[in-house]
């Protein structure tokens, strides 16, 4: 709390839904767009919350800041551009307070939303009475593992654990494979599963290695290939990229669980049957059953496959 205000003794977090509407219409490929602005209007108004709460601190005489629901970061930690550690955890904040508690993905949710949530955090140098965070036994998380299988790049271990303390209290989600993984994957870069039966948003065809190393160097390479794409409507700057505008094309491992174990298998199924995207000469992206995707993938001309692979 100190890198974000001298002198911090308290964080408030809160939670806002995102839209299931438009979740679903984003998981069956019908609509990138009406999520993608959901899902920046609903940052924009937890960053407002945050800002408003403290601003109502700073009235009532304690020194108090807002901080940002997303989209920034230490960026005088060496390679920041890679790991992208945020100003504060939100995650950490919020389950650590009982706002929410980890889904086995490690995405923060609360019953009745799962983790298809926005969290946002005001700090403070009032002390505020702490409140505890959720037992185990009452957290919306049965463990069900679904989130796994909404990832491309298959980043979550299945059986493998890992923990973190916060604040003298352990907790427990998915070992991660390597963060890069999401990078490559939610930054756009690349977009198909492995089974090659189902994508994100994303047109990229390109590898997924396990070997790190040669992880990285995709990731570069898919960098410079998504530079010479076709642009798409919409999106956002993206602070570690100069000249990149980021568009939302993934962020499925936090959108697909929503706390209810039969509204998560169907979103699992309208992903998985959602087909494959790929990319007009305009821009224009659209989605064909596996079989008929890869024909048309195949059938492009050199110049413009190797965009993409």
């Amino acid at each position: 709390l100190e890198y974000c205000l001298e002198g911090a003794r308290s964080a408030v977090s809160f939670a806002l839904p995102l839209d299931r509407d438009h979740i679903r219409a984003f998981l069956a490929k019908e609509d990138r767009i009406a999520h993608e602005k959901d899902n920046i209007d609903t940052n924009i108004r937890a960053t407002t919350v945050s800002w408003e709460l403290a601003e109502k601190l700073q009235e009532d005489g304690y020194n108090s800041k807002g901080t940002m629901a997303n989209l920034k970061y230490r960026t005088e930690v060496k390679d920041w551009q890679l790991t992208l550690p945020p100003d504060i955890s939100h995650r950490y904040m919020a389950v650590r307070s009982g706002v929410g508690s980890f889904g086995w993905s490690g995405n923060v949710g609360v019953k009745g939303h799962g983790t298809a949530i926005i969290l946002g955090t005001t700090i403070t140098a009032a002390e505020l009475e702490p409140t505890e965070s959720i037992p185990e036994d009452e957290s919306f998380c049965d463990r069900c593992k679904l989130c796994v299988s909404a990832c491309a790049v298959e980043m979550f271990e299945k059986k493998e654990e890992m923990s973190v303390t916060i604040g003298g209290v352990s907790f427990s989600h998915s070992a991660r494979k390597d963060y890069l993984r999401c990078d490559y994957c939610c930054g756009g870069f690349t977009g198909l599963a492995r089974s090659g039966k189902w994508s994100t948003w994303s047109p990229g065809r390109l590898q997924v290695p396990d070997e790190y190393d040669l992880l990285f160097k995709e990731f570069v390479r898919g960098v410079e290939l998504y530079r010479e794409r076709p642009s798409l409507p919409g999106g956002f700057p993206h602070p570690a990229l100069k000249d990149y505008k980021q568009h939302l094309t993934c962020g499925n491992c936090q959108i697909i669980c929503w706390g209810d174990k039969e509204d998560t298998r169907e979103n699992v199924k309208l992903l998985h049957g959602s087909g494959c995207v790929l990319q007009k000469p305009d821009g224009e992206l659209y989605a064909l059953p596996p079989e008929e995707a890869e024909a048309a993938f195949e059938s492009m001309d050199p110049e413009r496959k190797k965009l993409y692979c």
